[in-house]
């Protein structure tokens, strides 16, 4: 008796832990950066991404420099999550924080139908999507890799208003 009041007892405690990987719901305003390294990863055909990979895993960078560090913790961070070779676009969300969401084709798909003919002078595009946080980025003082990392599960609604979207170079 007094096991199965323990076993009822530990299901009960790990029922009510937060789960890491729940699915939330988030809405943004499309965020652009002319020069993202992440978007030249996505477009590299997949030997380059396999020595990029191997480059990452057996420090094929120099890790003593600070920034080479954020760069490898960050990518390890995408590579394990099997993001890299996935379509990926940038929100600003709450409080003004800017995060990186990665999801597949066909939920891309979606919104590069939007991009087209998008003027970021006279537009912007407010985006919600269901997915799960799969880290709070790398802290560095380059403000490079600090970004969270999102998985969308599923782009629940795109609409465009008028104002001036938010870029960096």
């Amino acid at each position: 008796m007094k096991q199965l009041f323990f076993i009822l007892l530990l299901l009960t405690a790990l029922s009510c832990k937060e789960d890491k990987n729940q699915n939330e719901l988030i809405e943004g305003v499309i965020y652009i950066k002319l020069i993202d390294l992440n978007n030249m990863l996505y477009s590299l055909p997949e030997e380059d991404i396999v020595k990029f990979k191997n480059g990452i895993y057996n420090q094929g960078i120099n890790e003593n420099l600070e920034s080479d560090k954020k760069f490898i913790e960050y990518h390890k961070i995408l590579i394990d999550s099997n993001l890299v070779k996935k379509p990926h676009f940038k929100l600003k969300i709450a409080d003004d924080k800017i995060i990186n969401v990665y999801t597949n084709e066909d939920e891309y798909a979606k919104l590069s139908q939007h991009l087209d003919n998008f003027d970021r002078e006279k537009e912007k595009i407010i985006v919600k999507f269901e997915g799960i946080k799969i880290s709070d980025g790398i802290l560095d003082s380059d403000n490079i890799f600090d970004k969270a990392i999102y998985k969308a599960k599923k782009i629940v609604s795109i609409s465009k208003q008028e104002g001036k979207t938010d870029w960096d170079k």
